[in-house]
C-alpha cells in the first residue's frame, strides 16, 4: 500500500510538472527513502530561481526608472525658459549664461534657454535691445520678422510690430529675413527688413544715434508722429490719446529727462496741436 500510494503521489506530481521531473537525476539503485529525500531537497531549490527571475525584474524596471528620469530631466534642460522684460518707463540690463549683455528698452523682452545655451545660443527678443555678445560659438537672435546671427560683436536690434532693423556697431553680423533672404553687416551698416520681407541695406554717418535710447535721448527723421507719440507712451509709462489721426511726420529728438509735459509741448507745436491732461497717466492731443 504505501508503495501504491508513493507510485501514486508521484504521478500527480509529475502531472503537475513534468518538464521539472525530466530534469532530476536520481540514480536507481537507492532506496525508497533516499530518493524521496532527494527529491524534497530537488524541490526547495526551486524558490532560488523564482528570487533570481524576481531580482532581474526588479533590475529592469529600476534601469527603467532611470532611462524616464534622465529624459525628463534632458526635457527640463531643454525646454526651461527664462525671461527678462521690462515695463514701461524702465529700461533694464539682461546677462546671458556666457556673459553677453543685452541692453533692454522700455517694453521690451527677451527668452532664452539657461540651462541648453553650451548646447544652442539663442534669444528670442521682442521691442528693441543692444546686445554686446563675447566671441565663442555663434549666437542667434530671434524676432517675428527676422533673424540675427553673430559671433562676437555689438549691435542694436528694433522688433516691434512689423518693423525689424539692426544696426551693427563692431564685427560682423548676418541678418535673415522669413523669406530668407540673408545679409552680412560691418560696422556703421545698417538693415531693415519690410513687411514682404525684401532688405534695406545703408551706411550711417552717425550710427551711435541708433542707440541713444541708452542714453535716454530719442531722435526721429520724417518719423510718422504716431510713433514717436508710441515711444513717449513707453519711456514715460503714460498713456496718449488723439481725437483724430494725424497723418505728420515728425524730425526731431526729444530727452526722457524732461518732464513729460515738456516733451508733449514739444512735439504738438510744429503742427499746431496742444495736449490736455486727463489725469496723472494720461494725456489728449487735439488741434487748436
Amino acid at each position: 500500500m504505501k508503495d501504491e500510494k508513493h507510485s501514486h503521489k508521484n504521478a500527480n506530481a509529475g502531472s503537475a510538472d513534468d518538464g521539472f521531473f525530466s530534469r532530476v537525476e536520481i540514480p536507481y539503485e537507492k532506496d525508497r527513502e533516499e530518493v524521496w529525500d532527494m527529491l524534497q531537497s530537488k524541490l526547495a531549490e526551486r524558490p532560488a530561481g523564482k528570487v533570481r527571475r524576481m531580482h532581474k525584474r526588479v533590475m529592469l524596471m529600476a534601469l527603467a526608472a532611470s532611462v524616464l528620469i534622465l529624459l525628463g530631466w534632458a526635457g527640463f534642460m531643454r525646454y526651461y525658459t527664462e525671461t527678462v522684460a521690462t515695463p514701461a518707463g524702465i529700461h533694464q540690463t539682461a546677462q546671458l549664461p556666457d556673459g553677453s549683455t543685452v541692453e533692454l528698452n522700455a517694453e521690451s523682452s527677451i527668452r532664452f534657454h539657461p540651462y541648453w545655451w553650451r548646447f544652442s545660443r539663442s534669444v528670442a527678443l521682442e521691442g528693441e535691445g543692444f546686445f554686446r555678445i563675447t566671441k565663442g560659438r555663434r549666437l542667434e537672435v530671434l524676432s517675428k520678422n527676422g533673424k540675427t546671427v553673430v559671433l562676437g560683436t555689438s549691435f542694436n536690434i528694433f522688433a516691434r510690430g512689423e518693423r525689424y532693423k539692426v544696426t551693427c556697431m563692431t564685427g560682423r553680423v548676418k541678418v535673415v529675413s522669413v523669406t530668407e533672404k540673408e545679409v552680412i553687416l560691418t560696422p556703421d551698416y545698417h538693415a531693415e527688413i519690410d513687411a514682404e520681407g525684401n532688405i534695406t541695406v545703408k551706411k550711417l554717418d552717425k550710427p551711435e544715434v541708433t542707440n541713444q535710447w541708452m542714453h535716454n535721448m530719442f531722435s526721429f527723421t520724417a518719423t510718422p508722429f504716431a510713433e514717436v507719440i508710441a515711444e513717449v507712451e513707453r519711456q514715460y509709462g503714460i498713456i496718449v490719446g488723439t481725437n483724430k489721426n494725424f497723418n505728420y511726420k515728425y524730425t526731431g529728438y526729444f530727452s526722457r529727462n524732461k518732464p513729460v509735459e515738456q516733451v508733449l509741448d514739444l512735439l504738438c507745436k510744429p503742427f499746431g496741436l496742444t495736449f490736455v491732461r486727463k489725469s496723472a497717466k494720461e494725456y489728449l492731443i487735439v488741434q487748436k
